[in-house]
């Protein structure tokens, strides 16, 4: 990007230290997996330990999980909060958590294809830990998004949608599926060549938004109709649109995951505007991974503190 860019502050509050929360709950030798902001607007993290269980094969080791609930209150920027559910020793590995209804759909990125069909990568779980169901979403899976009324959103990476691990035909080869609560696909990418769908998003009315690899086009689709936006930035993996649905937040590209941008879209071209620079009580946060979703995002730090951000309703 250009050195001479304007700059404009981002002014982040801080939610919570994970180092503290481990410490606080004695989770010793705990592992954030994922973290994430639900369509209730709580947050919800994903925490592993290891298991003393052996496992052979790595897919369906099984690890201790841990969901994390915040409720928080985003216009006072405060923890209402905090809940722990322990979900027990899982044989799986989980790398998404996502509320769906008011249970948790623990999600794995990778499903062997085996001799008795495929791995069940998606486990729905109560909040006790009884496991409600398990269902396949396919293989290379790089991202999720769970929508108000159940319907569960997957982008797939190179590997999901070309195979890998016995997958012949991939549930994923299309790039991007919508399915009913249950693992039934309602729609498919039938239009756009992805190879890798690097990023999704919701807008504050739900519909989807995604940005793929290698067209690198802004799409924007309801699954009836859709409208594709010419971008000029390559390998963001995460975005964040305003209420206004004219303005984004995207994690830079490639070489430059740590830093934010703000586009602004202008007919059908989206136009770089400012770098934003993300604060918290006069300091720099440097960002180690975030959650982009809607107009709510999640920033984690590089000492361990989650941090949050979202853009104005008006």
């Amino acid at each position: 990007m250009s050195n001479n860019l304007k700059t404009k502050d981002l002014l982040l509050f801080s939610i919570i230290n994970i180092n503290q929360l481990y410490k606080d709950n004695n989770l010793e030798n705990a592992e954030l997996v994922d973290f994430t902001v639900a369509w209730n607007q709580n947050i919800y993290l994903l925490i592993v330990q290891p298991s003393k269980e052996p496992s052979k094969d790595w897919l369906i080791a099984p690890f201790n999980y841990i969901v994390v609930e915040i409720k928080i209150n985003w216009i006072e920027q405060r923890v209402l909060e905090t809940k722990l559910f322990h979900l027990g020793i899982l044989k799986f590995q989980f790398h998404f958590l996502r509320l769906l209804n008011d249970n948790f759909l623990l999600l794995g990125a990778r499903s062997a294809y085996r001799e008795q069909g495929p791995d069940s990568n998606a486990w729905i779980i109560s909040r006790n830990g009884t496991i409600q169901s398990r269902f396949c979403l396919g293989d290379g899976i790089e991202n999720c998004i769970v929508k108000k009324d159940g319907t569960i959103i997957t982008g797939y990476f190179d590997e999901g949608i070309f195979g890998n691990y016995g997958w012949s035909d991939p549930i994923g080869k299309c790039g991007l599926i919508a399915w009913t609560s249950d693992g039934t696909v309602i729609w498919k990418n039938d239009k756009y060549p992805i190879y890798d769908c690097y990023a999704i998003s919701l807008d504050n009315e739900e519909n989807l938004w995604f940005y793929y690899y290698d067209d690198f086009s802004l799409v924007k689709t309801n699954f009836k109709e859709d409208l594709a936006f010419d971008h000029p930035l390559t390998g963001s993996m995460a975005f964040s649109i305003a209420p206004c649905k004219k303005v984004f937040l995207f994690q830079g590209g490639y070489q430059e995951y740590n830093k934010f941008y703000f586009f602004s879209l202008k007919e059908n071209n989206l136009e770089l505007e400012q770098e934003a620079i993300l604060m918290c009580n006069n300091n720099r946060v440097i960002v180690k991974d975030c959650c982009m979703l809607s107009g709510s995002m999640l920033f984690l730090g590089e000492d361990n503190t989650l941090y949050g951000w979202e853009f104005e309703k008006n």
